[in-house]
């Protein structure tokens, strides 16, 4: 048995003094397969990892003549190899935190290798038309759906690439239609009452500055502080968005003077305690949105980053520039924001009359 303890990175016997709290390992070479060489973190005696490495090799000889594992169930793939795959890869934590919680509460017990797509399709019927987590009657969006059902892709690409399974399930399975992405601008009286209105609320006011005048989220601004910003080189380091490491935003003179003053009055970060219950209100008395407004209907603090792009546009800034701000990765995600209000396209075709 090819079992043994090290320390340190070094192989040690029974003699060394750290020798009981070292950890077992296995490093065993099999004719014409892989080499097997891991530690084996929950064994405690060299029993135990003597019976670690005789399953290691079993599923290795499972691997190579087919023999699939009928015992891992989803719900084990994915905590022993799933969550280490977002942890290793840097991807929106969070998020996916959430779907793999929906989607274990669906497909948990069963057998990884016996889901099927129609599987697949009955757990994403019972996201379309089951109760959100607010226990309304609505359902999740179609591309909500779409996501959480591409993260249950890539767990079965992994168990693909284990040797767990022949073939996705998911592929078989087409994503739901979405709708066209929703976008909304403010027209020049609204955009006239909604500034009216924030006077009365100086925190939100200076909050709304700084999200027309630089390309950062909600919680990037929120999570703004002193130490993050460079006043000499204009610009502020901001946390990641959806997986993404931290960068640097260019600040204009606006935003400079919107920062130094809320560091004046110790306001970073933000200290708004209940966000929506400050901006709702506002937009209801501006007239831009109505009490009883749909998702759809209704005017967001995120539709403020059209306002930002479109404003970029009237001033024929170049789009690729734009795509930088915002730090997109595909300009088709840009042409969201970027969108163009009716008096510049008016604007753009009375040039013709010119000529």
């Amino acid at each position: 048995m090819s079992v043994f303890k090290k320390y340190n990175g070094k192989r040690i016997n029974a003699k060394h003094p750290a020798y009981a709290a070292a950890r077992w390992w296995v490093y065993r070479r099999v004719k014409g397969h892989k080499t097997i060489h891991q530690v084996i973190p929950t064994a405690r005696t060299k029993e135990e990892a003597e019976l670690a490495e005789r399953q290691l090799v079993k599923q290795l000889f499972d691997r190579a003549f087919g023999i699939t594992d009928t015992t891992i169930t989803f719900g084990q793939f994915v905590e022993t190899t799933y969550r280490k795959y977002v942890e290793q890869n840097n991807v929106n934590k969070g998020a996916k935190n959430l779907y793999i919680k929906l989607l274990l509460k669906h497909l948990k017990d069963q057998p990884l290798h016996s889901i099927t797509p129609q599987d697949c399709r009955d757990c994403r019927s019972k996201l379309q038309y089951g109760k959100n987590q607010r226990k309304k009657k609505s359902a999740i969006s179609p591309s909500s759906i779409n996501r959480i059902m591409s993260t249950l892709s890539k767990i079965f690409s992994l168990a693909c690439e284990e040797d767990l399974l022949e073939r996705n399930p998911m592929q078989y399975v087409k994503a739901l239609p979405e709708p066209p992405p929703r976008k909304r601008l403010l027209t020049a009286e609204q955009k006239e009452a909604l500034w009216k209105e924030l006077e009365s609320d100086q925190l939100l006011y200076r909050l709304v500055q700084l999200a027309v005048n630089t390309p950062l989220r909600r919680g990037q601004l929120l999570a703004l502080d002193e130490s993050v910003i460079d006043f000499e080189n204009q610009r502020v380091w901001v946390i990641g968005s959806k997986g993404r490491p931290p960068r640097s935003v260019p600040i204009n003179a606006t935003a400079t003077s919107v920062l130094k003053d809320l560091i004046v009055d110790k306001q970073l970060p933000f200290p708004i305690v209940d966000f929506r219950k400050r901006w709702h209100p506002v937009l209801i008395r501006a007239k831009i949105n109505k009490p009883d407004g749909t998702r759809e209907e209704n005017y967001h603090f995120h539709d403020l980053r059209t306002y930002f792009a479109s404003e970029l546009i009237r001033r024929n800034t170049n789009p690729l520039i734009v795509q930088n701000l915002f730090a997109h990765s595909d300009m088709s995600i840009t042409n969201i924001y970027a969108e163009t209000d009716a008096d510049l396209m008016l604007e753009a075709v009375k040039r013709l009359d010119e000529g």
